[in-house]
């Protein structure tokens, strides 16, 4: 424990320390607002406001925000050389790579609860729907580490940081159209349907927008996202005990 929390204060410090963490910030807090008084304009008591509004814009954008967080976590170790000088420390692997990893989680997670303010002005507004708010967030504070996981294997894979960032951004959005894919094949009839729920379960959609985002929460979708995180953050870790066999 004390290895990946080393690991990870470090982390921590280097992300509030890089402007192009509160560039991302910036440009993601600018762009919601936006969005937001928009939605409130158009609403303006003709319909319920929606608690779900601002976690769900913030999972659609993980494809740009996650990649963004995670390109430099391995990329530039290996890339500086650094990262065969910080695998001689006395820690493992895993820890080094759950450190790395709950770092970007944590400042996804702020950016998480700054988007929370949102939430208090719809309070203010009317009179929002408290558990599908909860699903809304739990839900997206799941989906923003399972995609963040799943980004630092391509950032583990290359030295590259905008080939780490375009692979893992490709990668979040193959999995987020998921349903369109399970559309096409159920319309294409040579297949059975089996093939087709099969396809839509993988897909990060089927285990958000149609549950959590709506306030059920069902431990399928938990788990998914819990196995998806340590299925990702084992392979990127496998990856890296390659690199130091080889070194």
């Amino acid at each position: 424990m004390r290895a990946i929390f080393a690991v990870f204060k470090r982390e921590v410090g280097l992300y509030f320390r890089s402007p192009i963490a509160y560039a991302i910030a910036f440009a993601l807090l600018l762009f919601l607002g936006v969005l937001f008084n928009g939605y409130v304009v158009q609403a303006n008591s003709r319909f319920p406001a929606d608690p779900t509004f601002a976690p769900s814009l913030l999972t659609f954008l993980t494809f740009l925000i996650a990649p963004l967080l995670t390109m430099r976590l391995l990329a530039e170790e290996s890339r500086e050389g650094t990262l065969e000088v910080l695998m001689t420390l006395p820690m493992n692997e895993s820890a080094f790579i759950i450190g790395k990893f709950l770092a970007a989680w944590f400042y996804y997670t702020m950016l998480l609860l700054v988007s929370a303010i949102y939430y208090l002005i719809l309070t203010q507004i009317g009179v929002p729907d408290q558990g599908a708010a909860f699903g809304a967030y739990f839900g997206a504070w799941l989906y923003g580490g399972a995609v963040l996981a799943v980004s630092m294997i391509w950032s583990a894979i290359t030295e590259d940081q905008v080939v780490a960032a375009f692979l893992g951004a490709a990668t979040i959005l193959v999995l987020y159209l998921a349903d369109v894919a399970a559309i096409w094949i159920a319309g294409q009839g040579t297949t059975s349907s089996a093939t087709a729920d099969f396809v839509r379960e993988l897909g990060l959609p089927a285990h958000y927008d149609a549950t959590l985002a709506r306030g059920i929460v069902r431990a399928e979708d938990i788990l998914y996202f819990v196995f998806m995180m340590i299925g990702a953050l084992f392979i990127t870790t496998r990856i890296v005990e390659t690199r130091r066999w080889r070194a």
